[in-house]
């Protein structure tokens, strides 16, 4: 199984101008040239005889899976956005603060790309949920100051909300017979980020 690297769902999630998205189908069918040519690629699998001798190999298409990253607050474009009104230290842009109706539209963004992601023939989705981009910016109360829903320093039911209906509308958009992975590793890259606790 392949992991792409990160794909922006949305303009606002770029790593910077022109980086890769996949919002509309004129950008789902460019990919289907890469899924196409991994599916082509056949794979030796093994396995065991119940009397422990090797079987013979057989084949199995090649898996690929889009990763969905959406940067926050490490975007370098000034349409940067963010849980909260802040500025990483990798960037010259602050990142605004998405309004609860955008912080709704990103999650429908997510769930779009995986859908593309989807016709376009990957077997799966990886969303990017640590490393300090978005999802992460929300999971961290030193990067979410928000008092709505989705914020709150001493509430980590609230900050992990965004990353929670991102994986509950990308998979009954997608369905059962897609492959979702979400990507904590525990890295956050934030000082004073998350908690053994809270990881």
């Amino acid at each position: 199984l392949m992991v792409t690297g990160g794909v922006s769902p949305n303009k606002q999630g770029w790593v910077g101008p022109f980086a890769g998205k996949l919002s509309t189908e004129t950008e789902r069918d460019k990919h289907k040239v890469v899924t196409d040519m991994v599916h082509s690629i056949r794979i030796p699998t093994y396995s065991t005889t119940t009397n422990n001798t090797t079987a013979t190999p057989t084949t199995e298409p090649g898996r690929i899976c889009l990763q969905i990253l959406h940067t926050g607050r490490y975007a370098y474009h000034p349409f940067a956005v963010s849980a909260s009104n802040t500025k990483s230290p990798i960037s010259p842009f602050k990142a605004k603060e998405l309004s609860t109706s955008d912080v709704k539209s990103t999650i429908r963004d997510f769930a779009h790309c995986a859908s593309l992601a989807k016709e376009a023939g990957y077997d799966g989705v990886e969303i990017m949920g640590s490393e300090g981009y978005l999802i992460n910016q929300f999971l961290v109360s030193k990067t979410n100051q928000r008092t709505d829903e989705y914020g709150g320093s001493d509430n980590f039911g609230n900050r992990m909300r965004l990353a929670v209906e991102i994986v509950k509308e990308t998979r009954k958009a997608c369905g059962l017979d897609f492959i979702v992975i979400f990507r904590l590793s525990m890295l956050d890259l934030v000082k004073d980020g998350s908690s053994w606790e809270e990881i």
